[in-house]
């Protein structure tokens, strides 16, 4: 029986620069959550940003955020992993001792529940602010307290493949380096990713892969589909994503409501 749902936000939930959640995608959750289905939504952005669009379910869902750098159910962290200091600091120091760079990237550090930036850049903050992110500003790196779970390194631009394949080579032996859009790329501790948050989420509620359902629109999307029976990308997904999943849907709500039924 299925008792565990799990769905992208970015071009899966959210897509076409939509920034709001369908009504009927929220009671949907709502019926199946008093049905004892769990419903997780899984995204590369922080909890404080994506807390708010889910309404009147926002308590009863559990966040799979910075790309599962951070897990949160009923406003307890589940689980986080943070990114060794020194990687965070060699990342600065990459971009800010390479006046391509600088012009070229912007950096959004992630913790627990709100972001940070280095940034004044009216673009870049306008850009975070579309997305529903709201950075606090910190004048120094040296600044940030706590821990940081995920860095965002975003290029206006786009990454070309000898970048990627530049910053890939200098962190993936320390941490996890991956593409979320053709503008971001990002780094979370090392082994982080949101498929390895599901695997934890199924250990803590006792929920079995053949009981799992995931929908997932983007790159970072794939590593979920190996912890489900039931997968499914999005239509408008990249063929690489449609080829990870088992099926194709056009709409997430019609599914649910498939599952209602059974």
């Amino acid at each position: 029986m299925i008792n565990f749902i799990v769905c992208g936000l970015e071009n899966t939930l959210l897509y076409e620069n939509k920034n709001k959640i369908d009504d009927r995608t929220i009671e949907l959750i709502s019926e199946l959550n008093a049905n004892g289905v769990k419903f997780a939504v899984a995204t590369g952005r922080n909890y404080d940003a994506v807390k708010p669009l889910f309404g009147n379910v926002k308590n009863d869902i559990v966040y799979i955020c910075n790309d599962g750098g951070v897990v949160i159910y009923q406003d307890k962290v589940i689980s986080k992993t943070p990114i060794d200091r020194l990687v965070c600091m060699e990342v600065v120091s990459e971009i800010e001792k390479n006046d391509k760079f600088i012009r070229r990237f912007k950096l959004l550090f992630s913790d627990e529940r709100g972001a940070m930036t280095n940034t004044h850049d009216i673009d870049f903050i306008n850009y975070l602010k579309n997305m529903g992110v709201e950075p606090e500003y910190i004048r120094d790196t040296k600044e940030l307290n706590g821990d940081v779970n995920k860095i965002t390194i975003c290029a206006r631009d786009g990454f070309d493949g000898e970048t990627y394949e530049y910053f890939y080579n200098k962190w993936a032996g320390k941490a996890h380096v991956s593409i979320s859009s053709p503008e971001q790329m990002y780094i979370t501790g090392e082994y982080v990713t949101k498929g390895m948050a599901i695997a934890l989420l199924q250990h803590v509620f006792n929920i079995s892969q053949e009981d799992t359902v995931i929908f997932g629109g983007g790159y970072s999307d794939i590593d979920m589909f190996e912890h489900c029976f039931y997968s499914y990308a999005m239509q408008w997904s990249d063929a690489e994503v449609k080829r990870a999943a088992k099926h194709i849907t056009e709409n997430v709500n019609t599914i649910l409501e498939d599952v209602m039924r059974m």
